[in-house]
């Protein structure tokens, strides 16, 4: 067995399970990305910091979209994530 064989082989059996691991971390994180993640009225509002009556505000003129079920407001979460790192949300207003 020559030299370059040796390594070639050294360098699968150390890289391989590295690389087998990282590709499955990355499929589990793809798999938890995928899960619909919504926040309640109230965690919406700590999020962006502020009251009730500016949230519906915003959600009035369609800045925040929210869904109703059963008497409870929710708020898509990657949404509201997104619109806090774009800055969407709040715009200053003359």
């Amino acid at each position: 067995m020559s030299n370059t064989e040796t390594i070639k082989e050294f360098l699968v059996g150390l890289l391989k399970p590295i690389i087998t691991e990282a590709v499955a971390e990355v499929g589990a994180m793809q798999a938890v990305k995928r899960e619909r993640r919504f926040y309640t009225r109230e965690e919406a509002c700590d999020l962006l910091h502020i009251g009730c009556t500016t949230f519906y505000r915003l959600a009035k003129k369609g800045k925040i979209n929210i869904l109703k079920i059963e008497g409870k407001t929710l708020v898509d979460a990657d949404e509201l994530d997104e619109a806090i790192e774009t800055r969407s949300v709040f715009r200053y207003q003359h």
